[in-house]
């Protein structure tokens, strides 16, 4: 069994080439019905152990430093991929995970707000993803790049909102446009769960933000969704994430 050490050595060679590559999962509108945002989603394809588990990719990613490399291939990727969906008609925007640890080369920001803008792309067509929220050491680093980047027209997003307390400050503090509710949260919503997840869909509405519901796999996730009062979802219900958006 290879360590953690061997692993971010292969991964750092591995983010120069084939063996890195994004897949996209689609969001719909819950209004519409129609998809308005895909998710890019990193996997790694390791020559000799197969498909690496994405929790222990980014772990080895964020512990060796070469999260930093690993972020810019995989915002550039989906800058290209979005650049091809707009050529074709396909105005969807595009969410791209990010780690708060990104930010500790400020040059990151720079980077995305250089592509952004150079790429002649609507506001709102690129959302950044933060995985997890800021520790209040980082905030003195991380909110100013953010406010930049909002200010150019990319959208923030705070992944696992309603698995824990955040509150209207909170939502206030970080430059956000949306909120994700994790799968597991919305699929076990039922009775009292329902009404105080219910609760934080209608703050996150009052902050102005946008709500997406994700790991939807049944009708009945998708029931909850829609009567949580959910603008977007997102799961294998709608659509497994692939290489390509393709139609049924």
């Amino acid at each position: 069994m290879p360590t953690n050490d061997d692993l971010a050595d292969d991964l750092a060679s591995a983010v120069r080439g084939a063996d890195i590559f994004a897949v996209y999962q689609p969001q719909v509108s819950l209004e519409t019905g129609s998809i308005v945002a895909a998710e890019a989603l990193c996997r790694w394809r390791h020559p000799r152990l197969g498909d690496i588990d994405v929790v222990t990719m980014i772990d080895v990613a964020e512990r060796s430093g070469v999260i930093h490399a690993l972020g810019r291939r995989m915002l550039d990727e989906s800058l290209d991929t979005l650049a091809g969906w707009h050529e074709t008609g396909r105005h969807w925007a595009v969410a791209v995970n990010i780690s708060p640890l990104q930010f500790q080369d400020e040059s990151f920001a720079r980077h995305v707000a250089a592509e952004f803008t150079r790429r002649a792309f609507p506001p709102g067509s690129l959302i950044l993803e933060m995985t997890q929220d800021l520790h209040p050491d980082e905030e003195g680093v991380v909110l100013p790049q953010l406010r930049m980047l909002h200010g150019i027209g990319a959208e923030i997003s705070l992944a696992g909102y309603g698995a824990g307390s955040s509150s209207p400050d909170r939502l206030r503090t970080v430059p956000l446009t949306e909120v994700k509710l994790p799968g597991d949260v919305v699929r076990a919503a039922d009775g009292p769960a329902l009404a105080v997840l219910g609760e934080a869909v209608e703050t996150a509405h009052a902050q102005g933000l946008r709500v997406v519901a994700e790991g939807i796999e049944t009708l009945t996730h998708l029931d909850v969704a829609v009567q949580l009062g959910c603008d977007r979802a997102q799961g294998f219900l709608i659509r497994e994430p692939h290489s390509e958006i393709v139609f049924p």
